[in-house]
């Protein structure tokens, strides 16, 4: 299956192997950009996984938000992380790359935000 990465303000491209979407995902928590995507439709709304700095301070230290978006019946289903454990967020990209819906506490399903229902 070809995925796709978005890093920053760039367009999305096809990903040249895990190694790349690796290099991407962790191109968030090493500064070189505020957010990713991983996708397998460039642009797709039906189908992600995403995450970006959510706050950064010398107080607080630097946090991140990501989301997990799937196909589920006639629509999707939709979960939220905040944390400040990126590996959290790395073990989900890969789940979701299986095919595997985030599971955990921590996550939140978010899918009325984003649906009339």
């Amino acid at each position: 299956m070809t995925w796709y990465v978005t890093v920053g303000e760039a367009d999305p491209r096809a990903a040249e192997g895990l190694q790349d979407i690796e290099t991407a995902v962790r191109s968030v928590p090493n500064g070189e950009s505020e957010f990713f995507v991983v996708e397998p439709v460039p642009d797709s709304e039906d189908s992600f996984v995403q995450a970006s700095v959510w706050t950064e301070g010398i107080a607080l230290g630097t946090s991140y938000v990501a989301e997990v978006r799937m196909p589920s019946g006639d629509g999707f289903r939709q979960w939220r992380l905040r944390t400040k454990r990126f590996e959290d967020i790395e073990s989900a990209v890969l789940a979701y790359m299986d095919g595997e819906a985030p599971s955990g506490a921590p996550w939140v399903d978010v899918t009325d935000e984003f649906t009339d229902s």
